[in-house]
This record gives structure tokens, C-alpha cells and sequence, in this order.
């Protein structure tokens, strides 16, 4: 999912979103303010069931849904949900736009927003004229990402020839001796002020291989820029020159400029990109050049329509492709299709066991998890955001941990009713009770999914969007969708009984007994995992932080491809460094060959696998997609690949994005905690935090898999996982300290036991969820969710056996009266929820 962007809607249309949105916010302070129940009941219905008509909505505009029930329309194209590269296929760019230098000072231009813009809008004509015109454009510092969908990879590959296509065009004078000194300047044993020497290469005519270059000394000054290039046209008839069409002030310039050359005499030499492309004298017939002239010496027709549309659109600064992934049509959609079966078999199993436990209560958060999921929906369809790879992750993730809400509030009402309360005053006080750890385990998940927002790049974004957007839902749909649920069961007869499955009997244990036994066993899963780390060093780091080059080719049913086959001919290339295969066999479906380069020796490695495999150098006619005089190979490979590239520079700032991003979550949980509740949960929090990230990371390092983006998001849920857990625990620890008496050694074990069940409940289902996402879910989801696996195992664990001795021993070492500090923080910040 890219960065989620409102899109440029009618006036109406916007209207009606304020509208909407400040209607809600009016009944939903109506809500909390209300103490009347059946007033309660009725405007809580009214704000979910205006928000599931809005959410609809959002999905399938009202008038789309007419053509689809006329017949008009088909589903699939009526709704307004777009879906990431990584599904429907296509390209990504990101292109670093470099900083000019000032010809005469030797100087680095800074680079502004304006020259940022101009980069932005001159892309944006390029693409276009191509005819992809859905391709968005974002500006992030001094780079430019851009999002093409729907484009097969032959395509890709001639539009970025289109889109990194400079055209710095400069027209110099040459310097009298350039034969004699160019070379000298080129090579550093000579300086002329004012002067600088440029490459120029000679092919063969029949070959076009290069056979040579010489070097031109031209003035450091330009007598024109390709600003002054009103537009230029490929010459059809003599496919090797490009006719070019000054501006009004172009063609003075280029008037004053020749009418100082000596005719015969004096060199006029084109550059483009920092190299050569013309060198000619004024004939004798020809004293002033204006407008009009031919730029010649050009190789082919390609390369005239290339810098022809180059040229009609011309960059100002050079600019670098740092980033290119490309995923063929085919790839994309056996991807969604294992994903989204993956979604629904968690979804089912998360359903089944509900039902099977909660019984009816297990309806209502039912009916809770479908408006969240509706919400979740919705709220992309609005904003624009398009579903990516890591985004179905977030919506499997979402549905997992969406039920904790419900286990949390199912679980206070059993033992409220176990007290002897009736059924009304039970679910009442069960909403009451359970909010404070409801909203304090949604908040600080919430927290680092906003942080990997604001430091994640590309699709890992679209994981921290459908994050932010679930957790919100969860909050809506958990406190208001199922209380309300309730509310119109009991007064319509429905609901006289709650009966619930009790698979784990409450019975008090010594957890903080075992609190030695546990520190051994994380102190050496911690030594063990950074030893392993230090060791590997940045061998355990994917081509996302190292930078490189994957591709990735489909090998066709039927056909075996070994890794050791594939390996072997990698071996016999001459590469620059390392090269890897491996072989991905999914549950279901065809498997995958992975080759892992750096990004020179990529074009090496393919040619190597297409022609030394059967069938992977075939080719069959390919129909392009772009408009225009853009032209992409008139074959296609049969066994399409998709490609990332990631350059070095681009991956060391991805690194350290993660590193950031994970510290600052940290951080911030640390810190909400401590104004929440106490420093000496804070500290347990924080602790148990990092122990689970040290111990899932040392277990990611000696499993030997590559660290990659997606880990940062994995490692971030992980946190949030592991925050949720400990605070349920803590919230009921509170609640105790101040409710019983005795010693807090006890009332912590009391504590722990009493949550055990929602514990152990929300982890398998959660695990579940995600389990069934790593089986069947494809290879490109499996990293991910095996580590979130064992982040489930490793939080469910720190939960129950870290963080509350930590707090214990904290408070015992520093001689703090536990009960006391909770009792008077409780008067300062304690949410009243009784209005929820």
C-alpha cells in the first residue's frame, strides 16, 4: 500500500465527507455523554450503522451498485479499491534527483523545492505522453517515487529508458587547441580556466560496438541549455539525426552565439549527459544558425525518439534510479490469490473458534469483526490507498488480534457473572472494566504503527496504514459496535443467558516463583542470538539494507529446476561479487527461482539463467500497452521475471530508518506508560519490549534468514503484540493493588492467573491466523510470518514470566510502596469509562 493520498474529489463530494464526519463526531459526543441507556442503545446504532452505510459507500459508490444490479457493470471493476504492485503487477521507481553544479564556481547547487517541482511535472509529462496517465508522483526530500501499476515488465523497461533519460542538453563552444588539449584536461595533467573536457565515443557502423574515444575541450559556460528547446522531433529519414526547435529567446541566443564563430573554423559541440553526441564546424555556406538545426551522429531510431522525448521534456538536474522493483501480471496475481486464501482460512478458523467458545456472545463479536473489516475497506476506498503485499499481512494480522477486545471483555463478564451479578449489571460492569486495558493496549499499538508510517518507505507503509486504520476499527467495533449488540439483545429477549466454554480453569500459580528459571532462559537466548548476529555481521542483511539485486522467474508446471542446477551456471559468469539461487516451493502452485546479485552484475545473471535454462530464453509477441512513439521490444519473454534493485546509499538509509523506527516505538511506549501508569511498570514494559525484539531477532539470525523491510514491520507488530499482552496484565494488576490486600508478590500471581486465559486465548488465535499465513500465503509473506510467530510465543511468554517480576524486583530494590504509588497515581490519571 503507497502512502495513502486523498484523492482530488468533487467539491460535493468533499462537502459531504466534512459533513459526515462532523455528524458522527456530534453523536458520538452524544454518546459519551448520555447516562441513559436506551438513549445510549439508539444513538450508538445509529453512529455504526451511518458508519457502515459510509464505509460501503466508500467501497461502492451508489450509483456503481445500480449498474451492478442492472447488469451494467461487473463487480470486480464497480468498486473503488485499487491494489499495489505487488498485485496487480507493475513498476516502482524511486529517482534521486542530484544537485547541479555551478560551471563557473565549481560550486554545488543546493537543490530547491522549485527544482524539486519542475523534476515532479517534467516526469509526470513523460509519463503521459506514454500514455500512463494513473501513474502517481510523490516528492519525498530530494527523491521521486513513482507508482506504475499494469504494466508488464517489457513495457517497464522501455519507459524507464523514457523516465531516466536526463537530456541535459548544452550547446559549447569548442576551444581552439581541443585536439591538443583535451585529453591532457580530461586526465588531470592539464588546466585551461573556463574549460572543461568531455568523452566521446565512435562506433563501428556495422557493429555499433564502441572502437574508440576521443575527448572535446569546450568552454564551461553553455551558449544554450535544452531550456531553450521549444521541441524536438526524431528524423525518420535518416533514423541517426534529431531535428530541434528553439524557444523565441533560443533562437537570439543561438543567432548571437554563430554570428561570433568563425565559419569552417570554429567547433559547435552538443552535449548531452555529460557526453559528446556532436561536434561540427559552421559550413562556409552557413554564417548564423537560428531556430532551427539537427542534432546528428545518432546511433538508430530508438535513440532519436528517446532523445527526442527527452528533449521536449528536458531535466534540469541528473537524476538516478536508487530503487526499482517490477512484478510481472502473473506473479501479482498468484501472490493476492494465496494471500487472500490465507486471509480467508485465518478469517474462518478465527471464526469457528469464537463461536465454538463464546457461543452467541461469539456472534456478536462477529458481527464486530465484519464492520471492522468494513471500516478497514472503506477507509482505503476513501483515501486512495492501494493494497500491497505487507497490506493483506496487516489485514490477516488485524483480523487475528481483533478479537482480543472481545476475549478481554468475554472474559470480565464471566467473571462477573461467576460473582453472582445479573446478566445486565455483568455486561455493564465487564464494558467498564475492560476499557482501560482496551484502550491503553490499542493506544500503544497504535504509537508504533504511527512511527513505522512516518519512517517506513514503500509497501511497508501500506503495512502501518492498514495497522492504524484496523486498530481504530478494533476500538469502534469492540466498545461500541458489540455493546450496542448487546444492549439490543437484552431488551429484545434474545440474550437471558450468557454461556461461554471454559477450556482453562482458573487456578492460581507461582509465576514470579519462576522468575529465575525465566531470566536464565532469556539471558541465554539473548547472548545466543547477538553473538550469532555479531558473527554473521551483515551477511543476515537482504539487498533492502545492503543494497542489490533480486530477481525472480516463475519456472513453468512441469519443469524442474534444482538450485544446485541453477547455482552452477551463476558459477561459470564472471561477477563482481557473490551471486546466489535459491528455489521457492509454495504450498500451492508453480515454484519460484530467486537469484540474489549485486546490481552491476544483474544484467549478467539474467542472461546466464535465460540462455543456459530451457525454455527461459523463449519469446512469444508482446502488444505494448504505452501510447505514443515509445516502443518497448516487440517479444516478450515467456517466463517472466520480476526484479528489486536497491542501491547501496538507498540501503544503508533503509537500515537506519528501521533502527530509528524501532527505537523511537520503544520510546514512545516507554513513555506513555510512565505517564499512564507507573515508572516501575514502565520499566517492565519497556524491558520485556526489548527482550522480545533481542530474542526474535537472534532467533531470525540463526534460522539464516535475510533481514529485509518487512521485518521492521513484523518487529513493530511484535512490539505492539508484546505491549498488549503486558498490559492486560498490568491493568489487572492495578486493579488488584488497590482492591486486595495481602503481599504483592501474591497479588501479582493472583494478577497473571486471573488474565491467563485471555492470554493464552489471544495467542492462539492470533498464532493461528498467522500461521496459516505462513503455510499458505506464498513465499513472499513466509518471512514475515514466521517471524510474527515467534514474536506471538516469545510476548505470550514475557507477559507471564518477565515483566511482572521485573516490577516486582524493580519496586522491592528501590523499597517502593507498589500499592501506594498506584493509589495515588490512579487519583491523577485514571479514564473513567463509564460513559463508554
Amino acid at each position: 500500500m503507497t502512502t495513502s493520498q486523498l484523492a482530488s474529489a468533487p467539491g460535493s463530494d468533499t462537502t459531504m465527507v466534512l459533513f459526515s464526519g462532523v455528524s458522527l463526531l456530534i453523536l458520538l459526543f452524544w454518546y459519551l455523554a448520555t447516562d441513559k441507556d436506551r438513549v445510549k442503545r439508539n444513538v450508538g446504532t445509529t453512529i455504526v450503522l451511518l458508519i457502515a452505510v459510509f464505509s460501503f459507500c466508500a467501497i461502492i459508490s451508489p450509483s456503481n451498485l445500480i449498474q451492478v444490479i442492472k447488469g451494467e457493470k461487473e463487480l470486480s471493476k464497480a468498486h473503488n479499491l485499487s491494489g499495489g504492485i505487488e498485485i496487480v503487477g507493475g513498476s516502482a521507481f524511486i529517482i534521486e534527483v542530484q544537485p547541479n553544479v555551478d560551471e563557473q564556481t565549481l560550486e554545488v547547487v543546493p537543490l530547491t523545492p522549485s527544482s524539486m517541482d519542475t523534476a515532479k511535472t517534467i516526469l509526470e509529462k513523460r509519463l503521459n505522453d506514454s500514455g500512463t496517465l494513473d501513474a502517481p508522483v510523490t516528492v519525498q526530500g530530494n527523491r521521486i517515487e513513482i507508482q506504475i501499476p499494469k504494466i508488464d515488465p517489457a513495457d517497464a523497461a522501455a519507459l524507464k529508458k523514457i523516465l531516466t533519460t536526463t537530456a541535459k542538453l548544452t550547446i559549447h563552444e569548442a576551444h581552439p587547441q581541443s585536439a591538443q588539449l583535451a585529453q591532457l584536461v580530461f586526465e588531470g595533467e592539464e588546466t585551461i580556466p573556463g574549460y572543461r573536457a568531455y568523452p566521446q565515443e565512435f562506433k563501428d557502423p556495422e557493429t555499433r560496438e564502441i572502437v574508440g574515444t576521443r575527448y572535446v575541450l569546450v568552454k564551461r559556460q553553455p551558449a544554450l541549455t535544452g531550456k531553450d528547446v521549444a521541441y524536438a522531433r526524431a528524423n525518420y529519414a535518416t533514423n541517426t539525426s534529431v531535428g530541434i526547435t528553439l524557444t523565441s529567446s533560443g533562437g537570439k541566443k543561438m543567432e548571437t552565439f554563430t554570428k561570433s564563430l568563425v565559419p569552417g573554423q570554429d567547433l559547435i559541440v552538443s552535449i548531452l549527459d555529460n557526453k559528446v553526441i556532436n561536434a561540427a564546424k559552421l559550413s562556409n555556406d552557413v554564417q548564423v544558425l537560428s531556430k532551427n538545426f539537427e542534432i546528428t551522429g545518432l546511433d538508430d531510431i530508438e535513440e532519436c525518439e528517446e532523445l527526442a522525448k527527452g528533449l521536449s521534456n528536458p531535466m534540469e538536474n541528473d537524476i538516478e534510479v536508487i530503487d526499482e522493483r517490477t512484478i510481472s501480471a502473473t506473479l501479482g496475481e498468484a501472490t493476492v490469490k494465496q494471500g487472500i486464501n490465507a486471509g480467508l482460512a485465518g478469517l474462518a478458523l478465527t471464526i469457528v473458534f469464537i463461536l465454538l467458545y463464546y457461543r452467541y456472545s461469539g456472534i456478536i463479536a462477529i458481527i464486530g469483526l465484519g464492520l471492522n473489516i468494513l471500516i478497514l475497506f472503506g477507509a482505503m476506498a476513501l483515501f486512495g490507498a492501494s493494497f500491497t503485499l505487507p497490506g493483506i499481512a496487516g489485514i490477516i494480522l488485524t483480523i487475528g488480534v481483533a478479537v482480543d477486545a472481545n476475549v478481554l471483555i468475554y472474559e470480565r463478564m464471566r467473571e462477573e457473572l461467576a460473582l453472582g451479578k445479573s446478566m445486565h449489571a455483568a455486561i455493564k460492569a465487564a464494558y467498564e472494566k475492560a476499557f482501560s486495558a482496551i484502550f491503553d493496549a490499542n493506544i500503544t499499538t497504535l504509537l508504533t504503527a504511527l512511527i513505522l508510517f512516518w519512517k517506513a518507505t514503500g509497501s511497508v507503509k501500506g503495512f502501518a496504514v492498514t495497522l492504524i486504520i484496523g486498530i481504530l476499527g478494533t476500538l469502534l467495533a469492540a466498545l461500541l459496535c458489540t455493546r450496542v449488540m448487546f444492549a439490543w439483545s437484552e431488551d429484545s429477549g434474545l440474550l437471558k443467558k450468557v454461556k461461554f466454554m471454559n477450556l482453562i480453569p482458573q487456578r492460581a500459580f507461582d509465576f514470579l516463583g519462576k522468575r529465575k528459571i525465566a531470566f536464565t532462559i532469556s539471558s541465554l537466548l539473548i547472548i545466543g542470538g547477538l553473538v550469532a548476529t555479531a558473527i554473521k555481521g551483515d551477511q543476515h542483511l537482504g539487498i533492502d539494507f545492503v543494497g542489490g539485486s533480486v530477481s525472480r522467474y516463475e519456472i513453468p508446471e512441469g519443469q524442474t529446476v534444482t538450485r544446485q542446477q541453477a547455482q552452477d551456471i551463476l558459477n561459470n559468469i564472471n561477477t563482481a561479487k557473490a551471486v546466489s539461487a535459491q528455489i521457492e516451493q509454495p504450498a500451492k502452485g508453480n515454484a519460484f527461482l530467486t537469484v540474489k546479485s549485486s546490481r552491476e552484475d544483474a544484467v549478467a545473471c539474467e542472461t546466464a539463467i535465460r540462455e543456459n535454462i530451457p525454455g527461459f530464453n523463449e519469446k512469444v509477441a508482446h502488444e505494448s500497452a504505452l501510447s505514443g512513439d515509445i516502443e518497448s521490444d516487440a517479444e516478450e519473454f515467456v517466463v517472466e521475471a520480476s526484479f528489486s534493485e536497491v542501491s547501496p546509499t538507498l540501503g544503508g538509509e533503509f537500515l537506519e530508518n528501521a533502527i530509528w523506527a524501532l527505537a523511537l516505538g520503544i520510546f514512545c511506549v516507554l513513555i506513555y506508560i510512565t505517564l499512564r501508569y507507573e515508572f516501575a511498570f514502565a520499566l517492565g514494559a519497556f524491558l520485556a519490549l526489548t527482550h522480545d525484539i533481542l530474542i526474535t531477532l537472534g532467533i531470525i539470525v540463526l534460522s539464516g534468514q535475510e533481514i529485509s523491510l518487512i521485518h521492521v514491520g513484523a518487529f513493530l507488530t511484535i512490539a505492539g503484540y508484546s505491549i498488549n499482552d503486558t498490559i492486560v496484565v498490568f491493568d489487572r494488576l492495578r486493579e488488584n493493588l488497590k482492591t486486595k490486600r495481602g503481599d504483592v508478590r501474591d497479588v501479582m500471581n493472583a494478577a497473571i492467573s486471573t488474565t491467563l486465559s485471555r492470554t493464552i486465548i489471544t495467542s492462539i488465535t492470533t498464532f493461528t491466523s498467522v500461521l496459516v499465513l505462513y503455510l499458505f500465503g506464498g513465499a513472499s509473506l513466509k518471512a514475515f510470518s514466521f517471524t510474527i510467530m515467534i514474536g506471538v510465543i516469545v510476548g505470550t511468554y514475557s507477559s507471564i514470566f518477565i515483566a511482572s517480576p521485573i516490577v516486582y524486583i524493580y519496586s522491592k530494590a528501590r523499597g517502593i510502596n507498589l500499592r501506594r504509588e498506584v493509589l495515588e497515581s490512579d487519583l491523577e490519571s485514571e479514564i473513567n469509562p463509564a460513559d463508554v
